[in-house]
């Protein structure tokens, strides 16, 4: 998997960001005051005692209350221009048209998440009419309550289902009831990542959601 082009979107600093080929900017970049932003003092030594591990910690803290606070309130309708706007781009992109296999994720409207479903659908409903080979997609599926993931292949939108947080992932098994291919045991390397993330900065640094 080692050269995949990863592309990262995000709802918050910059709704898209795309590592590796030029920024997709479709509103202002969010600036968070000095005394929210996070600054983390380089150690003197090569590693990093508790003390300043913990203060890492409360400033990401910190800037993930701030971020989620301006999400809550951000325009729904503007949230959808922007959400169209971002697959739009990645669907015309020739290194998405390019791609044969990768791996994305589902989006979940609670975690305001930039909407992936017109993605999915296009790769998985319409086939590119320039090659014979279709993409292959394959998407997260939470294992255990550590939150440990999986990324299994589907074929069809139908293979997904809610799980307790009402969030969809592929079943298991798929309809036959044969175990799903799972993305580590692929013959193939994958192409290209859609990754979610609460804020990314303009260095393409990726501010998770805490989960681990």
């Amino acid at each position: 998997m080692i050269g995949a082009r990863v592309f990262c979107i995000t709802t918050a600093l910059q709704r898209s960001s795309i590592f590796f080929f030029p920024k997709i900017s479709t509103r202002p970049v969010y600036r968070l005051s000095p005394a929210t932003r996070p600054v983390v003092a380089m150690s003197t030594t090569t590693s990093i005692n508790q003390d300043e591990l913990d203060s890492i910690f409360k400033q990401k803290r910190v800037v993930r209350s701030t971020l989620r606070k301006s999400l809550k309130a951000m325009d729904p309708s503007l949230r959808i221009q922007q959400d169209d706007a971002i697959q739009n781009t990645l669907l015309e992109a020739p290194w998405f048209k390019s791609c044969r296999r990768l791996c994305a994720y589902i989006s979940c409207k609670s975690l305001n998440e930039v909407d992936t479903s017109k993605i999915l659908s296009q790769i998985l409903q319409h086939p590119d009419p320039n090659t014979v080979a279709q993409k292959k997609l394959y998407v997260p599926r939470v294992e255990d309550k550590n939150s440990n993931m999986c990324m299994l292949h589907i074929s069809h939108m139908d293979d997904l289902i809610a799980n307790s947080m009402n969030i969809l992932e592929p079943a298991p098994v798929d309809a036959q009831g044969n175990k799903r291919e799972d993305v580590m045991q692929a013959d193939e390397p994958i192409d290209l990542f859609i990754l979610p993330g609460l804020a990314f900065d303009r260095c393409g640094r990726r501010l998770g959601r805490g989960g681990g």
